[in-house]
């Protein structure tokens, strides 16, 4: 059973039990209708909508990477600064793992009550009561896999705790454990989810992209099976997701347009693609691009392409329902009336924020239309300082020149909008390809695409065929898809100069790494970026490339070991819990002093 696991922050072990209302959790009386139950689900979303949460999923997977740097503010928030130079104590507030463990029991709660409740109201069928079940678990095993990427090992429980005598001291479960025991429960639930849910009228509100559903499941599912290597698993689950929305486009959405130009979704592909293509939101449309920016990260958002995400509503006016306020806070609040440019905590590190085409850049030339959209600049001389335009910029407009082809420079780019009601998304689509692109380099079974032998020669079969790596050759597809669609040029039927060549990555090695940069320019600021640094160290068992990927910044130091990319437990949560032990990285590590930063 949990161990106060939850009680950080709080005055005692205890107070965990405060956490939840006790007439909802525990009282006879109130588990007795469907309604409830709905109840209790939409107390869950509530939950990770909250500004702890959402600062989490920021500042675990993206802010110790090589995307995030200094901002205007962030000498300000001392917990941030102290983060971005790797001076982790485990009395960080980011060390807080409460609001997690809040989720999980309350999930814990629900899918061991949802039985009982089917058997009082008959409007609440099995098939209802299975469908709670799969929603719920992909919600705890979304917080789990969270917790096991910032801390690895943590405790893991599945049991609700609903009474005093359920709050018992628990240890750390190993990571790699938790997360196939996670594959497990997905697997055994995923099929009893909704496919879709009832359209919404609403326009800030859609069930099933703000919902679970079958396709968030199968995202998650082959998220974690990428993380343990269980790389066929991954491809398969992705390709369900693939073929979902490709069956999708084809009922809802092909046949409105033959032409990119007018912004609607597009079938991309490499000619060599034996396949129908992908259906993604191309960036141009009418006479300016950003347009696959402008629908999928808009706040309206719910786009397409989204599989899951937390919908931060409200009436198109001031008058907003639910503020999205860590991304305001975090990556600033750069559109308010009066010009606070810049006034985030978080700003962009100078490789990702320099020009493209320049050295040690991640965007290779200034065609891509993801620079442009999801970075901007403010100030001047030594107050010059990038930020992101991504969950705050309500659009972006960048004008083409009529008749020309670009470079940017021959256009002129805006930005507008509000700051604080934008969704969060954890998956779509473009993110789930390039897992199954993942996935396919690391199952390959020839190091080239093309393989050779000893003397340079391809490789050919008993007819004198060529013999390709068609897993190369489709991890290559998918990425070029995703990178085309963000390629800007005013032609919308001709392929351009300069598009990815798979002579650009003939190997599996140049593969693998293009399909790194592409995952970063395609999933920036998106809470990604640290966890895929540290899924390729998982994979290769050694700290070598996160420490080669990540520089010091700013006077920080590097992590030196596997152990130091976790975050340390939090030192009110190992007073609460007994059977918790500290990382032998982390010693003393709530001294205001140093603590062991070289090994």
């Amino acid at each position: 059973m949990l161990a106060a696991v939850a009680c950080l922050g709080l005055s005692s072990c205890g107070d965990f039990l405060a956490i939840e209302p006790k007439t909802f959790v525990s009282e006879d009386n109130f588990w007795n209708e469907k309604t409830d139950i709905d109840q209790m689900v939409t107390g869950v979303y509530v939950k990770m909508q909250s500004d702890a949460v959402i600062r989490r999923c920021i500042v675990w997977g993206e802010v110790r990477s090589d995307n995030i740097g200094d901002g205007l503010k962030t000498s300000e928030y001392t917990d941030l600064y102290r983060t971005l130079k790797e001076y982790l104590l485990s009395t960080n507030t980011f060390t807080s793992w409460y609001d997690f463990y809040s989720v999980i029991n309350q999930c814990n709660i629900i899918i061991a009550r949802a039985p009982e409740v089917s058997k009082i109201d008959p409007v609440y069928t099995q098939s209802d009561v299975n469908a709670t079940i799969a929603e719920m678990s992909f919600l705890r095993d979304l917080c789990y896999f969270y917790l096991v990427r910032a801390f690895k090992d943590v405790p893991y429980y599945t049991n609700p705790v609903q009474s005093d005598e359920d709050a018992t001291p628990i240890a750390a479960t190993d990571g790699d454990v938790i997360v196939r025991a996670l594959i497990a429960d997905l697997e055994s639930v995923v099929t009893s989810a909704l496919k879709a849910y009832p359209k919404d009228t609403g326009r800030y509100y859609n069930s099933t992209v703000n919902r679970v559903t079958q396709n968030a499941i199968y995202a998650l599912l082959a998220d974690l099976c990428l993380w343990d290597n269980q790389y066929q698993k991954c491809i398969d689950y992705s390709q369900k997701v693939i073929d979902a929305k490709l069956a999708e486009y084809k009922e809802d959405y092909a046949g409105k347009s033959t032409s990119t130009s007018t912004g609607n979704l597009t079938l991309y592909k490499w000619s060599e693609d034996t396949g129908d293509g992908y259906p993604l939101y191309p960036c141009y449309s009418g006479n300016e691009f950003g347009n696959d920016f402008n629908t999928i990260f808009s706040s309206t958002g719910n786009s397409f392409e989204s599989l899951f995400e937390l919908a931060f509503t409200y009436d198109g006016s001031d008058n907003r329902y639910v503020r999205n306020t860590a991304c305001a806070a975090l990556y600033g609040n750069h559109y308010l009336s009066g010009g606070n440019d810049g006034q985030g905590y978080l700003g962009v590190y100078e490789s990702v924020s320099s020009s493209p085409k320049t050295s040690q850049t991640v965007f290779d030339h200034d065609h891509d239309c993801r620079y442009y959209a999801n970075i901007g600049v403010s100030g001047s001389g030594t107050s010059t300082k990038a930020y992101t335009n991504k969950f705050v910029a309500e659009e972006v407009s960048i004008e083409s020149v009529t008749g020309k082809e670009l470079p940017f420079e021959a256009t002129v780019y805006s930005v507008s909008g509000d700051y604080d009601n934008h969704n969060w998304i954890f998956y779509r689509l473009t993110d789930v390809m390039l897992m199954q692109a993942e996935a396919l380099i690391e199952k390959a079974q020839y190091d080239r695409q093309d393989p050779r032998d000893n003397n340079g020669t391809q490789l050919t079969d008993g007819s004198g065929n060529k013999i390709y790596d068609e897993d190369l050759r489709k991890a290559f597809g998918l990425i070029y898809a995703v990178n085309r669609r963000s390629y800007m040029t005013n032609s919308a039927t001709t392929t351009p100069t300069g598009v990815l060549k798979i002579s650009d990555a003939p190997t599996r090695i140049q593969l693998r790494e293009l399909c790194m940069k592409e995952r970063r320019r395609e999933l920036m600021f998106e809470g990604k970026r640290w966890f895929d640094l540290l899924r390729r160290c998982h994979r290769e068992g050694t700290p070598d490339y996160i420490k080669s990927a990540v520089p010091a910044k700013s006077g920080g130091t590097t992590p030196v070991n596997y152990e130091a990319f976790f975050w340390p437990y939090n030192k009110t949560e190992l007073k609460c819990n007994s059977l918790l032990e500290q990382k032998a990285y982390y010693g003393d590590s709530d001294d205001e002093g140093s603590f062991k930063s070289t090994n």
